[in-house]
């Protein structure tokens, strides 16, 4: 089954923001998700698969400040 990778930048408040999604392609024809999908007439709902495996989250950047939605609060703005 396909998923996706997510990469995330991390503060030092601990906060994540999301810098990047792909979705990574299982390349399998009874996968809705893939772009391998078989596209002729079949009973998708019943002989494909329909969820996803779960995300994989990769921390990419770390900050030593605080996020943007905390730097006003931790300087006291």
């Amino acid at each position: 089954m396909c998923y996706k990778i997510i990469q995330y930048a991390e503060y030092s408040c601990s906060h994540q923001t999301v810098t990047r999604q792909q979705l990574v392609d299982c390349r399998k024809r009874d996968c809705r998700f893939s772009p391998s999908h078989q596209t002729g007439m079949h009973s998708c709902g019943s002989t494909c698969s329909q969820t996803m495996l779960p995300d994989q989250g990769l921390i990419m950047e770390q900050f030593s400040g605080p996020c943007p939605r905390c730097g006003g609060i931790m300087n006291g703005h």
